[in-house]
C-alpha cells in the first residue's frame, strides 16, 4: 500500500471495461482498482460528480457491475469512487483484487473498513 491519504491496497490492473452514463457508453480501461474504486481511462467525457456505472466483464457471462460517482477527472482519466454493487460483483472484485495485490492477506482487513461505508 502506498503512503498518501489511501487506505485500501490498489492493484494495477489494465482491464478493458465500459462505463455506462445514463444511456452513454463508454469504452475504458482500468488503470488500477481495488475494493472502494477505480482509476480509469477513456472516460474524458465523464464530469465530476457524475453518476455512473462500471462494467468489468471477466469472461463470457461473467462480469463486475459497480454503481459509483465520478470523484475527479484529468485529461482521459477519471477517478471513480464505488458507491453500490451487487453480493456477486463484490466477490469477484474481491477475490480480483486478492489475486493481484502484493500483499494478498491485508485484503481481508480492508473489508471492514468497506463495509462500513456501504
Amino acid at each position: 500500500m502506498s503512503s498518501d491519504k489511501r487506505r485500501n491496497t490498489r492493484v494495477d490492473a489494465g482491464f478493458e471495461a465500459y462505463v455506462t452514463l445514463g444511456d452513454v457508453v463508454i469504452p475504458v480501461t482500468t488503470r488500477n482498482i481495488s475494493l472502494k474504486g477505480a482509476l480509469i481511462t477513456g472516460c474524458g467525457d465523464c464530469d465530476k460528480g457524475s453518476r455512473c456505472e462500471l462494467h468489468l466483464p471477466l469472461s463470457p457471462g461473467v462480469r463486475i457491475v459497480v454503481d459509483g460517482v465520478i470523484k475527479w477527472t484529468k485529461g482521459d482519466d477519471a477517478a471513480m469512487a464505488f458507491t453500490e454493487m451487487d453480493e456477486l460483483s463484490f466477490t469477484f472484485l474481491h477475490r480480483l483484487v486478492q489475486l493481484n495485490a502484493p500483499e494478498p492477506d491485508t485484503i481481508d482487513d480492508e473489508l471492514l473498513d468497506v463495509f462500513e461505508k456501504f
